[in-house]
């Protein structure tokens, strides 16, 4: 088989930078890359506090 087996140093670039781009969105997808509140999140305890708002009344 000789080097024809072996991965070049592009394909072992292209790995790596699979690997971290996997690793990244993996992060930001589970909200470990940035702490802040997501719009969803604010969005769901906004409606919330108005449920209870109008459920005082």
């Amino acid at each position: 088989m000789g080097d024809s087996s072996y991965l070049s140093a592009a394909d072992l670039a292209a790995l790596g930078f699979f690997l971290l781009a996997w690793v990244l969105h993996t992060l930001a997808s589970d909200g470990k890359l940035v702490s802040r509140m997501s719009l969803t999140t604010a969005m769901n305890a906004q409606r919330e506090a108005w449920m209870r708002t109008m459920a005082e009344r």
